[in-house]
């Protein structure tokens, strides 16, 4: 809870700092601490952090908040601070470099700050010198200000470029990050960071150390004068009457002025003019050089990183003897730095000249550096990116190569990848032909069916009316259309269709029909009392006969065929004297019914029992067939009736293939801009599965069928041809190997005339093979067998020990391994197949010969248990690892032996093993652990009784 809580908080600055104002006030605070608290490298070069705030704020935000930061930071500096020598050069200085970085900026919207910082300071070395030579200033001093600025400002520089590399990439909104950085810029600024830091610290250290091997030769030379002035005093060769005298003696022979202070620290004689005898000498001005024992007093004016050397000019030591008897006075030893002036000076400006052409070499070299480091990943970019162009055209590939390991594999991972997918581009080509061809049979097909059914329809000499679930007329026949004087177009899927009939009432016709019970899916109930009503309003007496079916996903369909019967009632007598003939018609004419029924029923059968999901739209783009197949291929539920555009986005939705757009595809139909479409997909489910999609107008006149949409499943085909080329090349691969052994001792032997004893050794070595090669073909006919569940089973009591202790004998007289048989209490007689029992114990012994080349010795160890008979086979070879043994029983598959080469095999043994123990109810497992052997644990259930 507390890691989210500050997840939670960090989130929250992240977006506060988002805001320029608000980002700014922040950057003006920090970089006002890094100014008021600079960072000293040693006594008197400081570093000052306040143009770092600055560049950062320029560089996110803008001019306006860039200059808005300067200027708060130096008035903040200044009210805190105050005023310092050559502050205003200062300001203007900085000024002068943000208005280049803006420009640099401008010129060069993402580039290097650090780069930009750093031309800028070269490129001022030339006017800051033609400007110290105008103005007369001291040489060194202006060369030491320059240095120090210059230093401090790329300093800054480097900080504000990691500073924004890391807002670019981790601070800003992911709508607007820009998200990545060159990895030449990556690499540019990490070259120079270590170099700048690790220049700084030890720079910095050596200068520390040059101090102070400068104050320690200060602190000698005062306490050696010091000790010669309190011998002096000890042995009374000073006096107060000599004292004058002696000050200047010491002055000339030590090179050091001596003060004398009382107990009142008033000065009793001094070497100094500004000193005179009598005045009271303020301690309080002085202060330790460097804190410690025996450390000398240090005079000068208050130090600024611009007016160091300044400061050394000015600056004077004084050291206080130790005395060591009962003298009243305090004796001082002052001089000044005159003697250690130019040591310092070369200190101060030998580091700043190092760190700035350290920081200028280092830009210089890292940017070749980098870009030679990244420029076969470069290379490798543009090519993943002209890949797909380069696959569809079949064209060369100019692969890059790299000196760099990681980079190397990279491309040559790539290069794999590219060759598989221009296999299964070819795959897909060839695949996509041979569905296009059944497709076009298969649309021959439902075509010449639905002509069937039309024509069956249409010729029938009743009227057929077939009305839907809502009382939407979906079918009317050409008999319908002449018995009551209206066009098909008139009445079929209208809403306000012309009244047909008078008399029962549609309610009436329900409850009659709820009375009647369903056969094989229907009812049917015959209305009397019912009459027509054409066209001119005249109404005339039919025959009503309606049939109710009941069609999948709960829709009912009602089948109406219906007679004129005006003629009957016209002319009763005519029916009465012709009743045996009409009621022979009438039975005709009722097969004829039922046999244009089942039809009906055949075609709609027909539709629902394809493979193939079939879909069709009207020209409106409302789905008129659809069967069950499509539910089961997409789980998406029932569509039929509505629009073909909401099945396309319904399925859209759930396909990874990337250009797959079937509302497009869709809507071009509609728009009659595309008349056939072949497409493939691969569907977002448990299996991913693979589907073709074939697309075809329906152009048949005079009908308003729209378009087809045939979408056929070919998950299983890629299963089964993966299957098929794995077994191809196992297969061929393992069968190449004694075949062409077989062969060559064939050659041999026909060719040569060869002595007895070695055509005796090529027959035993053609005789191996043979048996090799027959092995091989029986293991694949298992498969066959076991494939199509196929394999027999003959099945007696199976003496197990005497099978596994022969088993053993034929190994130990072909493998240099020792294969010992261990048996513990039991009888082991189990019901089984003998043959299979042996073929079994040869893969598992065949087996732990094969992986342990290097071990001498493999042991077979039975027992008996109280529901099993145990026999585990133990081998001290190189083992199985722990990421593949959950493929060892997968058909084909073979541990990695690459350090064993000479070790083959198909990889069906296992398999085969498995099935044959689970096919007697027993199970086969192990364990394994690598470069230390497997145990392989087969488990027979065993027979308490007599079969």
């Amino acid at each position: 809870m507390d890691y989210i809580r500050v997840n939670k908080v960090l989130e929250w600055i992240v977006i506060k700092l988002r805001i320029p104002w608000l980002g700014t006030a922040i950057l003006i605070i920090l970089g006002t601490l890094g100014t008021i608290f600079p960072f000293t490298l040693f006594y008197g070069v400081q570093l000052l952090f306040g143009t770092a705030a600055t560049f950062i704020a320029l560089r996110l935000h803008g001019a306006i908040y860039g200059f808005t930061t300067l200027i708060a930071i130096c008035t903040l500096g200044v009210l805190f601070a105050g005023l310092v020598p050559n502050s205003f050069f200062m300001i203007g200085a900085h000024t002068i470099e943000l208005i280049w970085m803006l420009g640099w900026q401008i010129r060069w919207k993402n580039g290097s700050v650090m780069k930009a910082n750093a031309a800028f300071w070269v490129a001022m070395l030339l006017p800051v010198t033609c400007y110290g030579y105008i103005m007369g200033m001291n040489l060194e001093e202006l060369k030491y200000t320059y240095m120090h600025v210059a230093v401090t400002s790329m300093v800054n520089a480097l900080i504000a470029g990691i500073v924004v590399d890391f807002w670019i990439t981790n601070g800003e909104l992911k709508s607007k990050r820009t998200g990545t950085i060159p990895l030449t810029r990556i690499a540019f600024k990490y070259v120079v960071s270590f170099v700048v830091v690790v220049s700084l610290v030890l720079l910095s250290a050596d200068s520390r150390r040059q101090l102070g091997q400068i104050n320690n030769s200060i602190v000698s030379n005062l306490k050696h004068a010091a000790n010669a002035v309190i011998k002096d005093l000890n042995e009374q060769y000073l006096t107060e009457e000599n004292m004058h005298q002696s000050m200047e003696r010491y002055h000339h022979l030590l090179d050091v002025n001596v003060i004398i202070l009382d107990q009142n620290n008033k000065v009793v004689a001094s070497g100094l003019d500004t000193l005179s005898v009598g005045e009271y000498l303020d301690i309080n001005k002085y202060r330790f050089l460097k804190p410690g024992e025996n450390s000398i007093l240090f005079h000068s004016g208050d130090v600024y990183y611009s007016d160091v050397l300044t400061h050394w000019k000015q600056a004077s030591f004084m050291y206080e003897a130790d005395v060591t008897t009962s003298t009243p006075y305090r004796v001082f030893v002052e001089t000044n730095s005159a003697n250690y002036y130019k040591r310092i000076e070369a200190i101060y400006l030998t580091t700043l000249q190092s760190l700035f052409i350290i920081f200028v070499v280092s830009m210089i070299v890292a940017a070749p550096l980098s870009k030679k480091v990244v420029s076969p990943m470069k290379r490798l970019t543009r090519m993943t990116g002209s890949l797909p162009r380069l696959l569809f055209r079949n064209g060369k590939m100019d692969w890059p190569t790299s000196h760099v390991t990681e980079v190397q594999i990279l491309i040559g991972n790539l290069r794999k990848m590219a060759d598989v997918l221009l296999e299964q581009f070819e795959q897909i080509r060839r695949d996509k032909l041979t569905l296009e061809d059944r497709v076009r049979e298969r649309t021959k097909e439902l075509k010449n069916s639905e002509e069937i059914k039309r024509a069956i329809i249409d010729s029938s000499i009743d009227a057929i009316i077939a009305v839907d679930l809502n009382g939407l007329i979906i079918e009317f026949n050409p008999e319908a259309e002449r018995m009551f004087g209206l066009k098909r177009e008139e009445v079929v899927l209208e809403k306000e269709a012309p009244s047909l009939f008078q008399g029962a009432s549609c309610m009436e016709i329900k409850e009659m029909l709820n009375q009647c019970e369903y056969i094989r899916g229907k009812r049917h109930i015959i209305v009397d009392e019912i009459s027509g009503i054409r066209r001119d309003g005249s109404v005339f007496p039919i025959e009503y006969k309606i049939v109710e079916i009941q069609l999948g996903n709960n829709e009912t369909l009602y089948n109406l065929f219906i007679k004129d019967i005006t003629e009957r009632t016209r002319a009763e007598e005519d029916r009465v004297r012709h009743a045996l003939a009409l009621e022979k018609l009438n039975a005709e004419l009722f097969h004829e019914k039922v046999a244009i029924q089942e039809q009906r029923d055949i075609s709609e059968q027909f539709i629902e029992s394809v493979r193939e999901g079939l879909v069709m739209s009207d020209r409106s783009g409302t789905i008129t067939i659809v069967n069950r197949r499509i539910e089961e291929m997409f789980g998406l539920g029932d569509f039929s009736g509505r629009s073909i555009v909401d099945l396309a986005n319904a399925i859209d939705t759930l396909v990874l293939t990337a250009d797959f757009n079937l509302v497009e595809q869709t809507r071009a139909f509609l728009n009659g801009e595309l008349a056939f479409v072949e497409t493939e997909f691969i569907f977002n489910d448990v299996e991913k599965s693979v589907f073709s999609l074939y697309m075809k107008q329906m152009d048949v006149p005079g009908k308003n069928h729209g378009f087809l949409l045939v979408f056929r499943d070919r998950t299983e085909e890629e299963r089964l041809n993966r299957m098929k080329n794995e077994l191809i090349s196992v297969v061929s691969h393992e069968l190449r190997t004694p075949v062409a052994t077989i062969m060559g001792y064939v050659e041999l032997m026909m060719m040569y005339d060869l002595p007895a004893s070695q055509r005796q050794d090529f027959m035993e070595t053609i005789s191996s093979e043979g048996a090799r090669l027959s092995s091989l073909l029986d293991d694949v006919l298992d498969i066959q067998r076991l494939d199509n569940e196929g394999m027999t089973y003959h099945k007696t009591y199976v003496p197990l020990l005497e099978l596994v202790e022969g088993v053993a004998e034929q190994w130990n007289m072909q493998s240099i391994q020792r294969i010992y048989v261990h048996a513990f209490n039991g009888d082991f007689f189990a019901y089984a197949d003998q043959n299979r029992m042996v073929q079994l114990l040869h893969n598992l012994v065949g087996n732990a010969v094969k992986y342990s080349p290097g071990a001498d010795r493999i042991d077979i160890t039975l027992w008996e248990e109280k529901e099993w008979l145990c026999i585990d086979v133990r081998d001290y070879g190189i083992g199985i690892p722990e990421n593949v043994q959950d493929l060892l029983f997968t058909k084909f598959y073979r541990v990695d032996n690459s350090d064993h080469r000479q070790i083959g095999g198909t990889g069906l043994g296992l398999y085969i093993s498995r099935k044959i123990v689970e096919d007697h109810q027993g199970t086969l497992t192990f364990i394994s652990a690598p470069h230390k052997g497997s145990t392989f644990k087969v488990r027979l259930p065993k027979q308490d009784e007599l079969l």
